[in-house]
């Protein structure tokens, strides 16, 4: 009931079958005994007749013990003797395996048979090769306890052995016993974990270089073996196997790997990325930008300080120019094929490497290289982007200077002519690389880098972008490589002044309006821009101001306010192929005319900078343009309420409001000092000032009050030699009743501030040309009552001025 059989005792006589089932021997004698059967093999010089007869005998009860068998054996191998030589090469392998059967009575049993038939120990050497065949034959056997006692065997068989005889045999047992490994049963699995193991310490051990010859032969046998299906291997243990054996080989066979390298390194790269758990690739996919950037920095942090990127730095230790015209063709086609984000950045570090370890072997390779490279520049993945111009910024230090010039001219082509971000932020990446890792290689390529750099770090931010840390990287460049900002531009002047012509030509909108505000950087850092380099800035700016308005062409305006307000006296020499100020005052007029109101501001506010700087008298044109508006402005302002939504409505108020602005400030600044202007203008401007000073809220009050300032800074009527006393009362006493709204108001400080500012100057004036009369006794008490009413003001300086002035008013009387 337990299961368990019954042992038997078994001895020459016992009977094995009944007399005559089997017949008689040739002799007459029966065959019932297990003595009979045993003189029977021996005398037919066949001793495997006995597994016959124990195959017959399987079910009778008395051969159920083991033993029984051990004993015969006993009996043949004593009678055959010197029979049985010619069958060794058969029965060892079978009996060595039998030993380490799974069940416990045939393990005994057979190891009874061996000790009995194998009493030269040196016997496994001898037929070493043959118990090999057989073990690795029925390591992929239909039955699991002869797959586990191959498996058991193997194990045994391969500890401290010479194996420099079977070096060839190896790959096919690596690869076997892999099979193995993912075996359905488990206990077989262990097996074949054992087995591998040991065949791994004992590979380790053969590939030291101590072992000469033998040593190459068994790293040139197992590479490919565990490259190919070791590391290939969808068995997460074989993987794991493979790889630790890869290193602990790297590191014990050092210079002999350099052969091997061109196939080991591209094939440890590409295992970067096949052996990432593919969870990674599925989660970075669906992560935000900047969710994926952080997550690929650390996958790419894993990969450099993975086992397999550690086998690959053992490698580079030994690499020279015999083996880098095999593996840089490997290496650069994986850069460029390669799939996956630890292949690509551990190729970029690779590269690092090979910099380091050999700058000079690697020369004639580095334009390959960065050829190479070019195209991870482009890759669509930050992190690879930045692994690549991290490798390109070391690579240019080993490089021709022809290649280093091809690099710049393809990354200036880029920068100037691509309008996808992704260039431009492969340029910044990998100028800036350069600068930092190879500098003396960008100083003596200063001219055609820098000129990049301060284009690049007046890019026009926007902020869904990283623009703004590109501008970062292009100063960084600018900065680091430039006897300071303005030293810079006096040494580059002619180059900086190709490029932002170059860029004023192209076709983007973006670049041109960039190309504009770095030469109005240009011209406000130099102060002064002489010959001819004025008249090709100028030109180029007036050519890029033709045509339609696009976004951006406000900074050619701004660009052209700047250089001409910082140069203006050089303007006012007559200097062949230079606009005059007249051409350029026609272009600037002329887009003031245009339809869009956000444009139409700044090219208002350019006109009035550009007439301020060079003092030309064009208020007439510039007031046609800027009054009519500022009057209907006036009038929509109160008129009929639109049908557009809230939004709509807000950013219109908005603009209007910066318009209203614009337009007073820019009256201020274009207030010419021409007698004959003044008089056909200064009664109607006045007017339009008191009457929006009346009734616009405090921020256009303000500006009002400003351009009031200047208007009154530049009247000639007060001054002595262009006096009208009765055109002068008119318009103070407009200025006055208007002024009191400003004086009296008590919420807005700035607003009284301002107006003060104008009573002051206004009596200032007064007092110089000794006009006094012309401030009429009405005049004077609407000031008196308003200013009086900021004697409780909580500013105490605008009490004390307020005072003052008052002070000096009633002193008139």
């Amino acid at each position: 009931m337990t299961g368990k059989r019954v042992k038997h005792e078994v001895s020459g006589e016992t009977v094995v079958f009944q007399g005559g089932a089997l017949g008689k021997t040739p002799d007459g004698q029966g065959l019932s005994t297990y003595k009979e059967l045993c003189s029977l093999a021996s005398d037919l010089s066949q001793p495997d007749l006995v597994y016959k007869f124990m195959n017959l005998a399987n079910h009778h009860a008395m051969w159920n013990s083991r033993k029984g068998a051990a004993f015969g054996f006993n009996v043949i191998a004593t009678r055959a003797g010197e029979q049985l030589a010619p069958f060794l090469p058969q029965l060892v392998p079978r009996l060595y395996r039998y030993q380490f059967d799974p069940n416990l009575g045939i393990r005994q049993a057979m190891t009874s048979i061996w000790n009995a038939l194998v009493t030269d120990k040196s016997m496994v050497d001898k037929y070493l090769k043959e118990i090999l065949q057989d073990l690795v034959k029925n390591l992929t056997s239909n039955m699991w306890r002869v797959r586990e006692s191959s498996c058991l065997a193997l194990n045994d068989l391969l500890r401290g052995r010479p194996l420099d005889d079977i070096i060839d045999k190896l790959p096919e047992i690596w690869e076997t016993l892999f099979r193995v490994q993912d075996d359905i049963k488990e206990s077989v699995r262990k097996a074949a974990e054992l087995a591998l193991k040991t065949l791994s310490k004992v590979c380790v051990k053969m590939c030291d270089p101590s072992k000469g010859a033998a040593g190459q032969r068994t790293i040139a046998a197992l590479l490919p073996c565990l490259l190919d299906k070791g590391m290939m291997s969808p068995v997460t243990e074989v993987r794991a196997l493979s790889i630790n054996t890869l290193v602990k080989i790297s590191k014990s066979a050092g210079a002999m790997l350099k052969p091997h390298a061109p196939k080991l390194i591209p094939a440890l790269l590409e295992s970067l990325s096949v052996l990432e758990p593919q969870v990674l690739n599925y989660l970075s996919l669906r992560a935000t930008e900047q969710e994926k950037a952080a997550m690929d920095s650390a996958r790419l942090s894993a990969a450099k300080s993975s086992p397999m990127m550690e086998t690959i730095n053992m490698c580079l230790q030994y690499l020279d120019v015999s083996v880098l015209g095999e593996l840089v063709p490997r290496l650069c086609e994986l850069i460029r094929s390669g799939v996956g984000l630890g292949t690509k950045g551990g190729c970029a570090s690779v590269i690092v490497s090979l910099t380091t370890q050999c700058p000079q072997d690697l020369t004639p390779y580095s334009g390959k290289l960065m050829s190479a490279l070019l195209s991870g520049l482009t890759d669509r993945n930050s992190v690879i982007q930045k692994s690549c111009a991290f490798a390109m910024g070391h690579l240019v230090r080993t490089s021709r200077d022809s290649s280093t010039e091809k690099l710049l001219q393809k990354l200036s082509g880029w920068y100037m002519e691509k309008e996808e971000p992704i260039y431009k932020t492969s340029c910044a990446l990998t100028i800036h690389a350069i600068g930092r890792y190879s500098p003396d290689v960008l100083k003596n390529h200063a001219k055609e880098v820098l000129p990049l750099a301060f284009l690049g770090m007046h890019e026009i931010a926007d902020e869904e972008k990283s623009e703004k840390e590109e501008c970062n990287l292009w100063t960084e460049v600018w900065q680091e490589n430039v006897p300071g900002s303005f030293g810079g531009i006096r040494l580059y002047l002619q180059e900086l002044i190709t490029i932002t012509q170059k860029a004023l030509q192209s076709q983007s909108w973006k670049m041109k309006a960039q190309g504009a505000i770095a030469m109005a950087s240009i011209a406000k850092q130099t102060s002064s821009l002489v010959p001819p380099y004025l008249g090709m800035i100028l030109t180029a700016l007036l050519q890029g101001l033709a045509g339609r308005t696009w976004a951006g062409k406000e900074e050619l305006l701004k660009a052209i306010a700047c250089v001409v307000t910082a140069c203006s006296a050089e303007l006012e020499k007559s200097v062949p192929n230079q606009p005059s100020t007249n051409e350029i005052l026609q272009a600037v007029l002329k887009e003031c005319s245009k339809e869009n109101l956000k444009y139409k501001i700044v090219a208002i506010s350019c006109a009035a900078d550009v007439l301020k700087a060079t003092k030309e008298d064009r208020f007439q044109e510039f007031s046609d343009i800027v009054i009519p508006l500022i009057k209907k402005n006036s009038f929509e302002s109160s008129g009929v309420q639109t049908t557009k939504n809230e939004d709509e409505n807000e950013k219109e108020k908005e603009l209007q409001l910066e318009y209203l602005l614009g337009a007073f400030e820019s009256l201020g600044k274009a207030w010419p000092r021409n007698a004959e202007t003044q008089r056909c203008y200064r009664q109607e401007l006045c007017k339009l000032m008191c009457e929006r000073l009346k009734l616009s809220t405090w921020k256009v009050q303000l500006g009002v009050l400003q351009s009031m300032n200047a208007f009154f800074q530049g009247l000639m009527l007060l001054e002595e030699e262009y006096a009208d006393p009765e055109a002068l009362a008119e318009i103070l006493l407009e200025t006055c009743k208007s002024i009191t709204y400003s004086l009296e108001n008590k919420t807005y400080s700035s607003v009284r501030t301002e107006a003060l500012s104008v009573v002051e100057l206004l009596l200032k004036k007064l007092e110089e040309s000794k006009q006094w009369e012309c401030l009429t006794s009405e005049c004077r008490v609407l000031l008196i009552e308003s200013l009086a009413t900021m004697e409780p003001d909580s500013r105490p300086e605008l009490q004390e001025k307020a005072a003052l002035l008052k002070k000096t008013l009633e002193n008139l009387e």
